[in-house]
């Protein structure tokens, strides 16, 4: 992260703080950085709020910071345009001009969950979402909202009445390392680390532990899948740990011998992770673009995943999509491409196919069509 001026900036890029944001809003702050470089006319810096070196606050000083000082100072900093990068920080609009701000939103889980569109087991409830629905309904007074996907696009239209004419398309991009052929000894090393041996079926997660990314059905079908295949099955986990109710799960079906529970990791090892593995399992209920899924299929690793949110539109026919609650069909799909290597290569070709439409190159440049469409509006 580069410094900032405070004065002058022509687009500040207001970043999620680190006490208030997974890996996820962090990595897009930086690639949509990386991606506005060297674009004519376009001078943007990534600010660093001075609540973003606090190791961790309380939840009364996390509520202040997020609804009274981020703002205020976000106001200060007099850019010409603002670019706030994480739609849950919509309570920025509070402060800063919304005829000269943009917010990129991921996703409106919470609003679909909320307006009662979006039901699942472990979904929280409608009352729990509320606050962030309320938060999220002021993206109406930005000049510009840029959205990962065609999906987001749509429910921004829906449940806030977003105007058609301030909506923008911008798919995020997949970075060329993750095309790109892995290191065998790096490779090995990996396999070594997390207990994976060459033969094993490796079935990927990454991705945090909300309940919407589905995780018992990970550990479903990955229990089925072991049931059904003579090769030693692993789960790969990569990202937020699984927590108590994966765990019972996990126990309850007795695959503790499988699960490799790895974490966070760098951004070299998980571009390691997915050569390491066979397929990327990945059965959300709603998903505003989907990350992993784009970042699999540019690495050659077969897809099978939900038809939830946007996941269809990203994948565009080249993963095997599923119900999220059809355990037996995703574990049918994940057999046969154990015992397929033909099967494996049409899919790793297709996806691979599919995910060239995804780079930063075209996603800078969308948005720096949007700041020009507000300077000169």
């Amino acid at each position: 992260m580069r410094p900032a001026p405070t004065r002058g900036v022509d687009v500040a890029l207001l970043p999620t703080l680190r006490f208030h944001a997974g890996t996820s809003m962090r990595l897009y702050a930086s690639d949509l950085l990386e991606s506005l470089d060297g674009i004519p006319g376009i001078e943007p810096a990534l600010l660093t709020p001075p609540f973003e070196s606090l190791p961790s606050v309380g939840w009364v000083r996390s509520r202040w910071i997020r609804y009274v000082s981020y703002p205020a100072w976000a106001k200060r900093q007099g850019a010409d345009l603002y670019h706030i990068v994480d739609h849950g920080n919509a309570q920025l609009m509070l402060r800063v001009p919304g005829a000269r701000t943009v917010v990129t939103c991921h996703d409106l889980y919470p609003v679909a969950v909320a307006f009662g569109r979006l039901r699942f087991p472990g979904a929280p409830a409608r009352s729990a979402v509320l606050p962030t629905s309320v938060r999220l309904t002021l993206l109406r007074k930005a000049g510009a909202v840029v959205t990962d996907s065609k999906h987001t696009l749509e429910e921004c239209r829906r449940y806030l009445g977003v105007p058609a004419s301030r909506l923008h398309l911008a798919y995020q991009g997949v970075s060329a390392t993750f095309r790109a052929a892995g290191e065998d000894e790096a490779l090995r090393v990996l396999q070594s680390r997390v207990g994976v041996q060459p033969g094993d079926l490796v079935v990927l997660h990454v991705g945090s532990n909300e309940a919407r990314k589905n995780l018992s059905t990970v550990v479903r079908v990955v229990a089925r899948v072991r049931e059904q295949v003579k090769r030693r099955v692993v789960l790969l986990k990569v990202g937020s740990r699984f927590g108590p109710a994966e765990f019972k799960i996990i126990r309850a079906l007795d695959v503790q011998s499988s699960v490799r529970d790895v974490g966070e990791v760098s951004g070299d090892d998980l571009r390691r992770a997915y050569r390491v593995a066979s397929v990327l399992l990945y059965p959300s209920f709603h998903e505003g673009f989907g990350r992993p899924v784009a970042e699999a299929m540019a690495s050659g690793l077969p897809v099978v995943a939900s038809t939830g949110g946007a996941i269809p539109e990203i994948t565009g026919g080249a993963a095997a999509l599923y119900d999220p609650l059809d355990v037996e069909g995703m574990a049918k799909r994940i057999v046969e491409l154990a015992v397929s290597p033909t099967l494996r290569e049409e899919m790793a070709q297709a996806g691979q196919e599919a995910s060239r439409r995804f780079t930063w190159r075209e996603h800078g440049q969308a948005v720096a069509g949007v700041y020009e469409t507000l300077r000169s509006g």
